[in-house]
């Protein structure tokens, strides 16, 4: 079990300074999850686009 999965038992427990730790790592790492699905769609894109042009020159070519 890492540190951003507790329980809210565990968390009432914990002082304030551990508690203000523990919402700020899963705050990083809930932007940082975003940050990854943001740059893969990007590369979707990317793909999409390369491939229909690609596509379109096949077509327009007739190869």
């Amino acid at each position: 079990m890492n540190k951003l999965d507790i329980t809210l038992s565990q968390f009432k427990k914990m002082r304030a300074v551990d508690r203000d730790e523990i919402i700020y790592q899963n705050l990083v790492h809930i932007k940082k999850k975003l940050g990854d699905y943001k740059l893969h769609k990007k590369i979707q894109y990317i793909w999409l686009a390369l491939l229909s042009v690609f596509v379109g020159i096949k077509k327009y070519l007739g190869i």
